[in-house]
């Protein structure tokens, strides 16, 4: 697949960056929160500091960044613009309200009936975002891998943020008589391995390519991947909201561990046959992504047998900050100079000197920040494993000052200029 990240039907890059800047921004102050929560690592999985802190990582930082990558990319996947882009700005405002409104109730027990309301509005603001991608599939004659891939996750997004206005309503007003910890249980899963995994392993079959240079691959793995994973999130959920029997939980688990593992054969077999050797930040933090990534599903296969909560908790740090930080960091060192060079510098091209994408990123800093946020991994899980909470909290401490570099990265492309 030869494509391109901009075309003249994506949406403004103002509109993108709307997404971008606010998601870094969410990810540094996601990184102080993370300071607090040495006392977590030992306690029970689900309480409600780490809700607080998830809520603000995962949908004010991954899901932001993967709403503003999807408003880009699907204009190019799908050669169809999006259904509309004012339905996009206000969804993001509805967004940001929202989750910052469930996440002060979390963090706040004064504050606690603000979950519900907090709940509505993001609800809403992510309906728009699922209506909007539905809209414009179905204007679509053919559908693609990549783009089955896009639609599962979206269908996985609508379904689980369903589950999760239900269990909000019902903390603020316990109408339902329903088992908490496996409908919350179900929510996670949807949301984490039903769009987070759907879209990135659909986005990865259009931006890895691109970056690697990479051509005429076997796309039978990700194929795989597809109806696995899709599969073993949907058992997995309808399990633990029926209730049904361990083993189904089981099936369900093998087709997820399979699911991913396909698709870590797949980028394998892509950078094997990529033409562009150097292995800069990109690599390394794709590497180090897809290692983490093989972890956390092994530790969290392993809690599922054994039920150590501290198993669980190393899992999620591996896929949280091993997987999810170094996968979207290391693209966004690509995507986001490609972006601002095509909106600033794109239209002075044959009529004066125009800068090159690697010089729109500090290196130096993108290398600094890099190692630091592999060694900050290495000594929060460290610190889980051990139960060490000073070890987790120096580990949170070096993970913060990569995300302060991030940031400032961020800050440098949008503030590029030519030197004379």
């Amino acid at each position: 697949m030869n494509v391109s990240l901009a075309t003249e039907m994506a949406p403004p890059f103002v509109l993108v960056a709307h997404f971008f800047i606010a998601g870094i921004l969410f990810l540094t102050l996601s990184g102080v929160a993370l300071l607090s929560m040495s006392s977590d690592i030992s306690g029970y999985i689900i309480s409600s500091s780490l809700a607080a802190f998830s809520h603000l990582y995962l949908l004010g930082f991954v899901m932001m960044i993967i709403f503003g990558a999807m408003y880009q990319l699907l204009p190019v996947v799908l050669e169809a613009p999006i259904f509309s882009k004012d339905f996009a700005y206000v969804q993001f405002y509805m967004y940001v309200i929202g989750f910052s409104l469930m996440v002060s109730g979390f963090s706040f027990a004064e504050f606690h009936l603000l979950i519900p309301y907090g709940a509505v509005i993001t609800y809403l603001s992510m309906l728009i975002f699922c209506f909007n991608v539905f809209l414009t599939f179905y204007r679509l004659e053919k559908i693609t891998l990549v783009s089955k891939f896009l639609l599962m996750g979206t269908i996985f997004l609508f379904i689980s943020v369903s589950l999760g206005l239900l269990i909000g309503l019902n903390l603020g007003h316990g109408f339902l008589a329903i088992d908490m910890d496996a409908w919350v249980k179900a929510h996670i899963i949807g949301t984490l391995g039903g769009f987070v995994m759907m879209i990135v392993m659909g986005v990865s079959m259009v931006l890895i390519p691109m970056f690697s240079l990479s051509h005429n691959f076997s796309e039978q793995w990700i194929n795989r991947a597809f109806y696995l994973h899709s599969f073993g999130v949907t058992l997995m959920m309808i399990a633990l909201i029926a209730s049904f029997p361990l083993f189904v939980q089981s099936i369900a688990v093998v087709c997820m561990v399979l699911g991913v593992l396909s698709f870590v054969v797949q980028i394998a077999v892509i950078l094997k046959q990529r033409v562009r050797k150097q292995n800069d930040y990109w690599v390394k933090n794709l590497l180090f992504a897809l290692v983490c990534l093989v972890a956390s599903v092994f530790t969290c296969t392993l809690y599922f047998i054994l039920t150590e909560a501290y198993l669980g908790i190393l899992s999620g740090v591996l896929f949280f900050f091993g997987f999810l930080l170094s996968f979207i960091v290391g693209h966004i060192y690509k995507i986001l100079p490609f972006l601002i060079w095509y909106e600033k510098f794109s239209p002075l091209v044959g009529k004066q000197k125009v800068p090159l994408l690697h010089q729109m990123i500090h290196t130096k800093m993108a290398d600094s920040q890099t190692w630091m946020l592999f060694v900050a991994v290495g000594i929060m899980c460290s610190g889980v494993a051990t139960q060490i909470e000073r070890l987790f909290f120096l580990g949170s401490v070096l993970l913060l000052s990569s995300l302060v570099l991030v940031a400032l990265n961020a800050l440098y492309a949008f503030n590029y200029k030519m030197k004379e």
